[in-house]
């Protein structure tokens, strides 16, 4: 039993590190914003169609994110869809998070 006992001990440390959330839980549940501040980034660089649909996924997380700057810098259009409405807020809000952008 003393011989086992470690095993058992190691086999039920390593299942309960694999039962934590999956990167793409935490991406969709990004409570602080900083995927939209990701995301923001890469709409302002980004060619083209690239750019706006970065631009579109910044905009749903900034609308889900807890930080009141990112979230009040979102609303949404006529079809329901979330929009960046303040660019300068949105992007001083990313800022204050540690986000440098490039302009």
């Amino acid at each position: 039993m003393k011989k086992i006992l470690p095993l058992l001990v190691v086999a039920t440390l390593g299942l309960a590190a694999c039962s934590g959330p999956s990167p793409d839980d935490l991406r969709r549940s990004d409570p602080e914003g900083s995927t939209a501040c990701i995301h923001y980034g890469g709409s302002l660089t980004a060619p083209g169609d690239i750019g706006q649909t970065n631009r579109q996924k910044a905009a749903e997380h900034g609308s889900a994110a807890s930080t009141d700057s990112i979230r009040n810098a979102v609303s949404t259009d006529a079809s329901g869809q979330p929009v960046i409405t303040d660019d300068e807020a949105f992007a001083a809000a990313c800022e204050q998070q540690g986000f440098d952008f490039k302009r």
